[in-house]
């Protein structure tokens, strides 16, 4: 990332240099991780334009490895979708996903989890109209905790064999907005499973030791194991 992030985050950090230039995601394992790769996605954000704001180079992507579960290999992958396209671009860039994993081992199962930025529109749909976009909420309140109607990624899911109804809670948003900001927060974040039986999901709160936030984002939780 060439900035240091939005206007929010450059107030916070009162428009200090980024020296390191880090974004992106990453998988930790209290195990070796295996056969490590790496997945690139379309830039389709068009970040490196500067008058998008958070320039960056490059584009989204996927991580990921393997794990030994018992006698086991479980493939883990974490990734981040495009929140700066449409709904079937999403969905493209899932079935590039989903047809990388199999490519790297059909065989395994497979724990997927991350910021899939199900938002249900377009950014300019999301954006260029806020008092719009809020009453189009406001009709369909579980539109962006239920987005599976409106993001087709869901389907391409379920058509290489993935599930999401038992690893995931639905009881509360994954995003977190500053106080005052009256943008409709909804469930983005997500893990989808194959091979793999989901328990005990669970959302929880993000917060450093002062109780003040450590991300824009709530952290998930799930346990699960080998079928």
């Amino acid at each position: 990332e060439l900035g240091t992030g939005n206007e929010t985050e450059q107030a916070a950090n009162a428009k200090a240099e980024n020296a390191e230039g880090f974004h992106g995601n990453a998988v930790t394992s209290a195990v070796p991780l295996l056969r490590p790769f790496l997945i690139r996605f379309d830039a389709a954000g068009a970040w490196f334009l500067p008058e998008h704001g958070q320039p960056r180079i490059g584009g989204r992507m996927a991580i990921g490895g393997q794990v030994i579960m018992g006698d086991r290999r479980v493939t883990v992958v974490s990734v981040h979708l495009e929140n700066r396209t449409a709904p079937t671009g999403r969905a493209d860039q899932t079935r590039h996903l989903l047809d990388a994993i199999d490519r790297y081992d059909a065989e395994a199962p497979v724990l997927i989890g991350g910021d899939l930025n199900t938002l249900t529109a377009t950014y300019l749909e999301r954006h260029a109209d806020p008092a719009a976009w809020q009453a189009r909420i406001a009709a369909e309140p579980d539109r962006l905790m239920r987005p599976d109607r409106h993001e087709p990624l869901f389907a391409v899911f379920a058509e290489h064999g993935y599930d999401w109804r038992d690893a995931n809670a639905f009881d509360k948003p994954t995003q977190r907005r500053p106080a005052g900001d009256p943008t409709p927060i909804g469930h983005i974040d997500w893990f989808f499973t194959r091979g793999l039986a989901a328990s005990a999901p669970a959302t929880l709160p993000a917060v450093l030791p002062d109780g003040s936030p450590s991300a824009d984002h709530e952290a998930l939780v799930v346990t699960v194991r080998v079928k």
